[in-house]
C-alpha cells in the first residue's frame, strides 16, 4: 500500500494534539466532534504507525460525523485495502464522486487493481497519479509501477521504473526492496551483463553502498554463479556486518551448495552482531534439518516461534521434523498452522496432502490437492501428485484424466512418463508404449525417474527396456 506522503511524514503539533484528543475520547467512552481535516490527520497517523485497529476506529467515527466527505471515503477505501479487502475498497472508490483530482484516489485505486490481479489496469492508474507528485516524492509510486510490470512478466519494462525508484528513494527499507526487485528483473529479462554493469557503476560512485554489493551477489546467485555470489556477499558484510539480507543470502548460497555448517556459521555471525530475528533461527533450523540433526532443528524452530509465533517457515520446519520423527499428528497441526498464516503459499497444502497420504487419509490428501487446483491450475507439480494419489486410490480413470489435463496446462516432463506407467499397471501396453515413446523423444533424460516408479517390474520388461535403449535412454 502506497502512502500518500511518500515517506515525508512529520508528526507536527496539530497532528499530535488531534491524536491525543481522539485517544482521550476513546478512553472516556464518549463522542467528541472533530472536523474532517483533523480526522484525516488522525487516520494517516495510525496508518503510518501500522495501527490498523485504531485507524479503522478513526475511519468509522469520521464517517459517522462526516458521511459525505469524499476524502474520508477514500481513506475508508484505503483502510479496506490495507485490511486485505480490495473488492470492498474498489466498490467504495467507484461510488466516490468528484475525486479524480485527488492523488490518494489514484494511489488506492491502483493498489486495488494490483491486489485483484489486474496489473495492467493498476499501471494505467498509477501513471495517472504521477503528475500529482514532485519527482523526489515518487519513489514508492515508481516501485509499484515496476512491480506491476513484473506481474505481467514484462521485466524489461519494469527495469526503468525500479531504477527511477532507487534514484528518488528516501527510505532505506524501500531502497533495499526495490534493489532486490531490480536484480530479479535483470536476471529474468536476460539482461545479466546490463545489470552487473549498472551495479558496478553504482559501486564505483559509492564503494560503501552495501545494497549494490549485495545485489551483485543476488545476480550471481540467481544465475547459479555461487562462488562469485559468496564473494559479493562477503564484501557487503565487510562494510556492514549487521546487514541481515546479505547474511541471509550468504547462508542461502551455502545452503544451495549443501555446505550447511558454513551456512550455520554465517547465521551465527549475524547473531553475534545482535541481529536476532525469528527468520535467522528458522534458517539455522533448516540447516540442522538437512543434516538430520532433528533435535537441534526443533530447538531452533521453537526459538524462532518464541520471537515470532506467526512465522510460517518455522511452523513448516517444525512440521517436517515431526513428520520425519514419526509424529504425524503434530506434523499436521504444524502444517495447518503454517497454512492458516500464509494461505497464499501452496507449499503448505502440498505438505498437508503428503502427510495425510502418509497416514492413509487419502481423501483428505486429495481435498488439499484439489484446493491447489482451484487456486493454481497451472502448478507444475500438482498433476503428477494428483495422478499418483488417485492411482494409489485405484481411481485410474481419474488419474489418467488429470495427467492429460496436466499435459495441456503445464510442461512437467514427468507427467507423460507417469501416464505410460499407469497404462502399464492396467495392462494397457499399446497406450503405455505410445506415451513412453513420446516421453523419451521429448525428455530422454528423465527415463531414470520412470524406472524408479517400480524398478522390479520395469527393468524386467524387455519391451520397455528395448524402447528406452533404442530412444537413447542408455
Amino acid at each position: 500500500m502506497l502512502n500518500d506522503d511518500n515517506n515525508t511524514w512529520e508528526e507536527d503539533d496539530v497532528t499530535k494534539e488531534a491524536v491525543a484528543r481522539f485517544e482521550e475520547m476513546l478512553e472516556e467512552h464518549h463522542t467528541r466532534y472533530f472536523d474532517a481535516e483533523e480526522f484525516e490527520l488522525i487516520i494517516d497517523y495510525y496508518v503510518q504507525h501500522d495501527d490498523l485497529e485504531r485507524s479503522r476506529q478513526a475511519v468509522d467515527i469520521a464517517l459517522e460525523q462526516h458521511p459525505d466527505d469524499n476524502i474520508l471515503k477514500i481513506k475508508n477505501a484505503r483502510q479496506y485495502l490495507v485490511e486485505n479487502q480490495p473488492r470492498k475498497a474498489l466498490k467504495l472508490l467507484q461510488e466516490t464522486e468528484d475525486s479524480h483530482d485527488d492523488p490518494d484516489y489514484y494511489l488506492t485505486l491502483g493498489g486495488c487493481y494490483a491486489a485483484l490481479g489486474k496489473p495492467k489496469i493498476a499501471i494505467d492508474t498509477y501513471l495517472k497519479a504521477l503528475p500529482f507528485f514532485e519527482e523526489e516524492e515518487k519513489s514508492e509510486l515508481y516501485h509499484a509501477i515496476g512491480f506491476s510490470y513484473q506481474e505481467l512478466y514484462q521485466f524489461h519494462n519494469a527495469i526503468p521504473y525500479h531504477k527511477k525508484s532507487l534514484e528518488t528513494a528516501a527510505d532505506p527499507f524501500y531502497f533495499s526492496g526495490t534493489m532486490s526487485e531490480l536484480t530479479e528483473c535483470y536476471v529474468k529479462s536476460g539482461a545479466i551483463d546490463e545489470g552487473l554493469e549498472y551495479l558496478r557503476q553504482r559501486i564505483e560512485d559509492d564503494p560503501h553502498e552495501v545494497d549494490s554489493w549485495s545485489a551483485m551477489g543476488d545476480i550471481y546467485r540467481l544465475t547459479e554463479q555461487l562462488e562469485q555470489a559468496i564473494d559479493m556477499y562477503e564484501f557487503a558484510l565487510a562494510i556492514d556486518p549487521m546487514n541481515l539480507q546479505a547474511n541471509m543470502n550468504l547462508a542461502n548460497v551455502y545452503y544451495d551448495l549443501n555446505r550447511f555448517k558454513e551456512a550455520i556459521d554465517s547465521l551465527h555471525e549475524a547473531l553475534s552482531h545482535h541481529v536476532n530475528t525469528a527468520m535467522i533461527h528458522a534458517s539455522i533450523g533448516d540447516c540442522h534439518y538437512r543434516m538430520n540433526q532433528f533435535i537441534d532443528a526443533k530447538n531452533e524452530y521453537l526459538m524462532a516461534l518464541q520471537l515470532d509465533d506467526q512465522l510460517p517457515e518455522a511452523w513448516s520446519g517444525l512440521g517436517y521434523v515431526n513428520s520425519d520423527t514419526g509424529d504425524s499428528k503434530k506434523a499436521l497441526k504444524c502444517f495447518q498452522k503454517a497454512y492458516s498464516i500464509d494461505p497464499n503459499n501452496d507449499d503448505h497444502l502440498f505438505n498437508l496432502a503428503s502427510e495425510y497420504w502418509k497416514i492413509n487419509e487419502k481423501e483428505k490428501a486429495l481435498d488439499c490437492l484439489l484446493e491447489i487446483e482451484k487456486k493454481q491450475p497451472n502448478d507444475t507439480d500438482l498433476y503428477f501428485c494428483l495422478g499418483d494419489l488417485l492411482a494409489d486410490m485405484d481411481r485410474y480413470d481419474e488419474a489418467i484424466s488429470y495427467l492429460h489435463l496436466g499435459l495441456q496446462r503445464t510442461n512437467n516432463p514427468t507427467l507423460r512418463y507417469l501416464l505410460a506407467f499407469l497404462h502399464l499397471e492396467r495392462g494397457e501396453r499399446q497406450q503405455a508404449l505410445f506415451h513412453l515413446e513420446i516421453a523419451l523423444e521429448e525428455y530422454p533424460d528423465y527415463y531414470k525417474e520412470f524406472l524408479e516408479f517400480n524398478p522390479e517390474m520395469l527393468e524386467k520388461d524387455l519391451e520397455v527396456m528395448e524402447l528406452i535403449g533404442r530412444k537413447g535412454g542408455f
